[in-house]
């Protein structure tokens, strides 16, 4: 079984949001640690999402509550689940035993200040995207059309200065460009599609790709069906995207961000693909394109592995 790394998993926001045990796994789950760990999932980005909050929570108590259900996850299974991780614990992690988690901030809506970051990276966060979607105080989300704000700059910066990789998947384009202009340290898109394979307003032009690549990025295939084809799509349209992807941005710059249970059910995956207990169905897949086994190490996980164990 070859380890996988998944760099995008809503296992807080999912779990409290929809009454679910992560630990036991649900039916209705397609990421609980039991599928993980039968698809040999060592080591993925666990969010905290909270730009979503109900009218009765702030942005700073959600995070806080998600914060502390990763907390309890290593006492609530068995040391199955490592949070947070740091790289000795990646390096000796083996598939179907342990999940090692390292936490991404998805949106900044909790903090009013950027000096507030450290607090979350004493914490486990190491990765952070600007916002969600909606435009916010640092940035224009991709329902906007313009890019990071003067505070956002400051924050990219303190993200810089405390060694953080920053995340692009829900910035405007334009955000998405001035962050490239911007950004001292690692840039990933933790979860994508191809914009040149099915136009959509969450998939990164090529440009965008082989720009977070060409930095020694990485760009994380999403498995949420709407961003990857019209009606339904199959699991070898989702091949598609990331062939193409490869083809972009070169063997080291891609991998697998899936955000299955990221606010969508199993209805929304692509057919073919039931829960994270199908990732190995991308080794086969990739064999039969003809990559070699080391190139396919990489796109399963070796690459999300070297970018965030640098900032462990």
């Amino acid at each position: 079984m070859k380890p996988f790394t998944d760099a995008h998993l809503d296992i807080a926001w999912s779990s409290l949001q929809n009454g679910r045990d992560f630990v036991a796994g649900h039916p209705d789950a397609a990421a609980g640690l039991p599928e993980l760990l039968a698809g040999g999932v060592t080591l993925a980005c666990a969010t905290v999402f909270s730009a979503d909050h109900d009218a009765e929570t702030t942005p700073q108590e959600v995070a806080e509550q998600q914060l502390a259900y990763y907390d309890a996850l290593p006492g609530r299974s068995d040391g199955k689940v490592v949070w947070p991780a740091d790289a000795m614990d990646v390096g000796m992690t083996t598939p179907c035993e342990k999940l090692c988690l390292v936490g991404l901030m998805e949106g900044c809506e909790p903090l009013t200040e950027p000096a507030q970051m450290a607090e979350f990276y004493r914490r486990g966060v190491r990765v952070a995207a600007l916002t969600w979607n909606r435009n916010n105080r640092w940035a224009a989300g991709v329902d906007g059309n313009t890019g990071l704000t003067p505070e956002g700059v400051e924050l990219v910066r303190e993200m810089d200065r405390l060694g953080m990789v920053h995340d692009v998947s829900h910035l405007s384009r334009m955000s998405v460009d001035d962050l490239l202009g911007t950004a001292r340290g690692p840039i990933v898109a933790s979860h994508v599609g191809a914009d040149a394979i099915h136009a959509h307003k969450r998939n990164l032009t090529d440009d965008h790709l082989r720009a977070i690549a060409q930095r020694g990025g990485v760009v994380g295939l999403v498995l949420y069906a709407p961003f990857l084809g019209e009606g339904r799509p199959a699991f070898g349209d989702a091949m598609k995207h990331l062939l193409h992807m490869i083809e972009i941005c070169g063997i080291d710059g891609v991998g697998i961000g899936s955000d299955i249970d990221g606010g969508f059910g199993k209805e929304d995956l692509p057919v073919g693909f039931h829960t994270a207990a199908d990732l190995p169905k991308f080794i086969d897949a990739l064999a039969k394109e003809g990559l070699p086994e080391h190139d396919i190490d990489k796109v399963c996980g070796g690459n999300w592995r070297r970018v965030l164990t640098s900032v462990m």
